[in-house]
């Protein structure tokens, strides 16, 4: 699918994004009176680019970077391909931790498994929140601050764990669409191409491919939510626009929904 121009990041605006994006972590690190951050790379698109984002602003010696894989469900590809992007970044060994999660999210399912229902999810769930856990404890050890990779695709979607993979000190992309920060990638060249390549997964499951889970693409989730976000068009208009069928505008926007309710969590009371 085209993606249409206001989603699209000339070579010029892109370099104007990463400078602006290193030139903000590097002046909230120092306003908050930390040097060093601390990062869980998956292997996937936007832990890369937070990743890089990290680096050029405070430097490879100042981030500690974490894969926390479950070993069994966690692809070995991934893992590989977050240790060539470490590499390619010149990352120290001493700043390289490899945490296998699975001792500890076994232990709390067995207590929990005997409560039937969605087992699948709130595995991965549990799985999502032991990283967060991990990442937290080790920003107390090193003295950092944790750095967030979600994107405003899954935001907006709702598509992450609350408490887990949501969790952060910090978001250096959580403004741009997934389809923009692909563009991005693009002039970061320590990312390895098949990171580029590979299909979008939070990998809490095996097989598991976030476009399949929703039942649409980003390409589809990111015109039909820019534009009635950004863009303040109708339903009605997007159909006619960009040519997305109204079954399909209609199961983002309910899919959005729950982004809506997560976002509006905790609840504050008023009275």
């Amino acid at each position: 699918m085209k993606i249409p121009k206001h989603l699209q990041l000339s070579g010029e605006r892109a370099k104007k994004i990463i400078q602006a994006k290193v030139k903000a972590i590097r002046n909230y690190f120092k306003k908050s009176g930390f040097k060093k951050g601390i990062i869980g790379l998956s292997g996937g698109l936007d832990s890369a680019v937070s990743f890089c984002l990290s680096v050029y602003a405070l430097g490879a010696k100042n981030v500690i970077v974490v894969l926390m894989p479950y070993v069994g469900i966690t692809n070995s590809k991934d893992v590989n391909n977050a240790l060539k992007l470490a590499k390619n970044l010149k990352t120290p060994k001493r700043n390289i931790l490899i945490i296998p999660i699975n001792k500890s999210v076994d232990i709390s399912w067995q207590s929990l498994k005997k409560y039937k229902g969605k087992e699948k999810i709130r595995f991965g769930n549990l799985m999502a929140r032991e990283r967060m856990k991990v990442l937290f404890d080790l920003s107390q050890v090193f003295k950092t601050i944790v750095i967030g990779t979600e994107d405003r695709s899954e935001k907006e979607l709702g598509y992450f764990t609350l408490w887990g993979d949501q969790a952060s000190g910090i978001e250096p992309i959580l403004n741009l669409w997934k389809t923009q920060i692909y563009q991005l990638a693009k002039f970061l060249k320590e990312i390895p191409r098949e990171i580029l390549k590979k299909s979008p997964s939070p990998g809490l499951w095996k097989g598991q491919t976030a476009e399949k889970e929703l039942g649409f693409s980003y390409d589809e989730a990111d015109i039909v939510l820019s534009a009635i976000k950004d863009l303040k068009m109708k339903p009605n208009e997007v159909v006619k626009k960009f040519e997305i069928s109204k079954r399909k505008i209609d199961l983002i926007l309910n899919r959005a929904k729950i982004g809506e309710i997560k976002k509006s969590i905790p609840y504050i009371l008023k009275e």
